[in-house]
């Protein structure tokens, strides 16, 4: 997994890269070192965004928080991305099943 963090009007220390690093291992394991995260913080007045895209083969994700915290705002967004992959899974799996099954049902001609 190839991770990038990058802050607008906002600098990013080595605990946000921690945490993001941590969180994302656990929620991203599955894909394997094929996937590409950016993570794009800001900070306007006193809103705290976080952006997460996940590109991998096949397909891209993206998520996105906005609270008073930064910290709530980053797990916001891990949420959704979490939500999103299970989503993606479920379907990557009908779809191989539903291949399986109608390899197993042609009929020899």
């Amino acid at each position: 997994m190839k991770l990038t963090v990058t802050g607008r009007k906002l600098e990013i220390t080595e605990a946000i890269e921690q945490h993001l690093q941590k969180k994302m291992e656990k929620t991203i394991k599955d894909l394997g070192e094929s996937a590409d995260v950016h993570v794009a913080l800001s900070v306007e007045k006193h809103r705290h965004f976080a952006e997460i895209t996940v590109k991998t083969k096949g397909f891209t994700l993206h998520s996105e928080d906005e609270t008073d915290d930064l910290y709530t705002a980053m797990d916001g967004a891990l949420l959704k991305m979490e939500k999103q992959l299970r989503k993606t899974k479920s379907r990557l799996k009908t779809i191989k099943i539903k291949k399986s099954v109608a390899q197993k049902t042609k009929l020899p001609t």
